[in-house]
């Protein structure tokens, strides 16, 4: 319980601070009053504004798309040759991000390899959706869960630390990395904002107007 609400206190204040940074800019017109699916206007398109980290879910995709093994599989083969215990019981996300932990921290060559390789293709894909994000648009869209499927306009910053991907969560609390990188973007908006895109859900086809901001925290 006490995880929780620090949790949530968290989101809610970083949030408010980063939906702040939007609405000073002049592009930016707020929203009045509590309009669904709405935060803000760009010039004149309107946009909900969802803030996340780069899918894991997205990188397993494209790692099976360029006829790679998923990180997760490779890890629990690195653990089980050195012998290192983890438990079944995590969820994949959670587990995923303890053997790269473990894996980074162990000291032999076959553990560094590893974790360069992961990083290495980490970081061409992101490379690759800041110069052209509709894959990953697309698939943001597309991999809704059931009860939050919406086809809004949306706005996604995407939080990315690229010394250490699963502490990018911290990153909605970095003022001024954000403050610059959303001003770069909304600076260099063009006079109609966003991209025109098609995606698929549940067997009918939406269309919607969206775009992404990627902010990456450089590694040490």
């Amino acid at each position: 319980m006490r995880g929780y609400v620090l949790c949530s206190w968290y989101n809610h204040w970083t949030s408010i601070i980063i939906e702040d940074i939007f609405r000073d800019h002049p592009a930016v017109l707020p929203a009045v009053g509590l309009i669904k699916k709405i935060d803000f206007f760009i010039r004149d398109i309107p946009f909900d504004l969802k803030v996340t980290y780069f899918p894991e879910g997205y990188i397993k995709d494209c790692r099976r798309l360029a006829n790679e093994r998923s990180e997760l599989t490779l890890l629990k083969q690195w653990a089980r040759e050195f012998d290192i215990r983890f438990s079944q019981e995590l969820s994949e996300s959670l587990l995923l991000s303890d053997l790269w932990k473990k894996a980074r921290d162990h000291p032999s060559a076959t553990s560094q390899n590893l974790i360069r390789e992961l990083i290495y293709f980490r970081r061409q894909l992101i490379e690759h959706t800041q110069i052209n994000p509709d894959r990953l648009i697309t698939w943001l869209y597309e991999n809704q869960g059931v009860r939050r499927f919406d086809a809004s306009n949306r706005l996604f910053l995407i939080l990315i630390d690229l010394d250490d991907f699963f502490a990018s969560w911290k990153l909605k609390r970095a003022h001024p990395l954000l403050n610059s990188g959303i001003g770069n973007f909304l600076d260099n908006i063009s006079a109609s904002p966003g991209r025109g895109l098609n995606f698929n859900w549940n067997r009918e086809c939406y269309t919607v107007v969206s775009d992404v901001i990627i902010i990456t925290k450089p590694p040490r």
